[in-house]
């Protein structure tokens, strides 16, 4: 029996549910959430669904984002079955969750990562497709369930924010096939990316300026970084929400290979982002300080400041870097 079947006879023998994802939400991770959701409120179960972090506001559209809680609602909830949504490891549900969300039954991990554990009891991880959500579109076609557009509006959030608006590289023509499944569910494909993308508060533009002004590159050009410490959030009353989609302004300098983004996270920690175009896999970069991602997309922690870390990534970085002959 293939691992699709084993975990849907597990959702038609159970009944309560606790569906979970990696702490700082993106829309892959949201929108496979409440396609889940949906699809098992549909089968008339009883589910749940905690986060570390609060949804960003450009994803407030989504159908059922106000479903999701936060862990001081937990309140000693344990489901039969907990489902963990695009999170490489348990512990990227954070601290808090991962302990104290446990199961009476079993785990059921659902990824797309090439770093990701195999913590479940029942592991569907695929990394050669796009996307969390791609995984989730095929589970419920595959139980014979109607999409349906309110769903369809979650898979297709997740998938283009995962595929970088059908620019990266796994933008496959099964990605398409299934976007035009979903697009035949009547959703709205531009009032989708317009809230995803097109409706930020002047103060992110105000972010992005300061953080502009930080960039830096090595001297052939194939390196790109800029960070955006604490004191850059508060001069523009801003949060790490608004740090999205950053790093993408500096990929697209012409000489870059991989742009490297950090972020102050917490006193004396850094989040690191990286992006690259053809060469540099910069999941293992990534690897190397405990994160993880995909060739690239990636993204770690580094317990040091915006400008140690950006050093640190750097010179790894330069030993992956294929230089032109």
């Amino acid at each position: 029996m293939d691992i699709y079947r084993k975990i849907l006879d597990l959702i038609d023998q159970h009944s309560s549910f606790a569906i979970s994802a990696h702490i700082h939400p993106d829309g892959d991770s949201i929108g496979s959430q409440l396609a889940v959701y949906s699809f098992l409120t549909d089968l008339d179960k009883h589910v749940r669904i905690f986060n570390t972090d609060p949804i960003p506001p450009n994803y407030h559209f989504l159908p059922f984002y106000d479903k999701i809680e936060q862990p001081g609602t937990l309140d000693g909830y344990s489901p039969e079955i907990l489902i963990v949504l695009d999170a490489s490891t348990l512990v990227r549900i954070g601290n808090r969750l991962s302990k104290a969300l446990v199961p009476k039954q079993v785990t059921i991990n659902i990824d797309h990562h090439a770093s990701a554990d195999r913590f479940g009891d029942y592991n569907l991880v695929e990394i050669d497709v796009s996307s969390t959500c791609e995984i989730i579109y095929k589970l419920i076609q595959r139980s014979g369930t109607t999409i349906g557009q309110e769903r369809a509006t979650a898979l297709y959030t997740g998938i283009m924010f995962d595929t970088g608006c059908f620019q990266y590289s796994n933008s496959t023509s099964q990605v398409h096939r299934i976007v035009a499944n979903l697009i035949d569910q009547g959703i709205e494909v531009d009032k989708i990316y317009r809230d995803v993308y097109g409706n930020y508060p002047v103060r992110r533009l105000r972010l992005l300026a300061k953080a502009l002004q930080t960039l830096e590159l090595t001297p052939d050009g194939k390196i790109a970084w800029l960070m955006v410490d604490q004191k850059m959030l508060n001069h523009t009353n801003t949060t790490l929400e608004d740090v999205d989609g950053v790093i993408n302004q500096i990929r697209s300098i012409d000489t870059v290979e991989v742009a490297i983004m950090a972020t102050a996270n917490a006193p004396g920690q850094s989040k690191i982002g990286m992006r690259s175009k053809d060469h540099v896999d910069v999941g293992k970069i990534c690897a190397e300080f405990g994160g993880g991602g995909h060739a690239r997309a990636a993204g770690c922690l580094i317990d040091k400041s915006c400008k140690m870390a950006l050093k640190a990534v750097i010179e790894v970085t330069k030993k992956y870097l294929v230089y032109d002959d």
